[in-house]
């Protein structure tokens, strides 16, 4: 287990299959995310990126092999502790969005942990700052665009202040003036967090520490900058 501790996040001998008849979504993955550092996880549709993700905070549990947070690992026990570590952002915001007030969204998550109203305010405040949607706080979430909601999607998990942040296609139905904001948004999280970024947007994968390249469910390449995996991917 002490091996653990020097990442965020670590895989080991990750298979994960929906159903038995079915062949592995993934399979004997084994990856390590180094701490306070931008991670990417990039690969074709279908390739089990998604439902890696899944396995950091419990919303799948390991069939086979093992996941670790911070050095604890994952499984019923553990799942609500790790939770509180590592928070999801997902591809639509619609699916995180649940109160027509984007205050009161924002403020879900520091509530439930039973936080006094002053440092709920504190966590409001500071996370609309961070995601840059201070602006925002007293209009309809049904009335924003999508990058709006995305931003908004981002504030609720940061207000909970997670140690270890994963964004899945960040960048995903973000117009081209909209995008260089979401791209420094990311940058800005490191290192005082982990960040794990899961995209196919070649202008992130350019800005991250590490990439990681799935396909067909396993682990096909490791790469520490965009150039290496752009060569070895799409030149040689």
């Amino acid at each position: 287990m002490k091996s653990q501790k020097k990442y965020a996040v670590s895989v080991r001998n990750l298979s994960y299959r929906y159903l038995k008849n079915q062949p592995e979504v993934l399979r004997n993955i084994s990856i390590n995310f180094p701490l306070h550092k931008i991670t990417a996880i990039v690969g074709p549709n279908g390739s089990g990126k998604t439902t890696l993700l899944k396995h950091f905070n419990g919303l799948f549990m390991a069939q086979n092999g093992e996941v670790f947070v911070n050095g604890q690992i994952v499984n019923k026990k553990t799942r609500t502790t790790v939770q509180k570590q590592i928070g999801i952002v997902f591809q639509n915001p619609d699916e995180q969005i649940f109160y027509p007030k984007v205050y009161d969204d924002v403020a879900f998550g520091p509530r439930n942990m039973k936080l006094s109203i002053a440092e709920i305010q504190e966590r409001v405040a500071q996370a609309g700052k961070l995601a840059q949607i201070s602006h925002l706080m007293d209009r309809i979430t049904f009335n924003l665009s999508f990058g709006e909601k995305k931003k908004v999607a981002i504030a609720g998990i940061l207000a909970m202040q997670p140690e270890i942040l994963v964004l899945d296609e960040p960048t995903i139905g973000i117009d081209p003036w909209s995008k260089g904001h979401f791209i420094s948004l990311i940058n800005s999280f490191s290192p005082e967090k982990t960040v794990i970024v899961i995209t196919h947007d070649f202008e992130i994968m350019k800005s991250v520490d590490n990439i990681i390249l799935l396909k067909n469910g396993e682990v096909e390449g490791e790469y520490i900058d965009f150039n290496s995996f752009y060569q070895e991917e799409f030149v040689s």
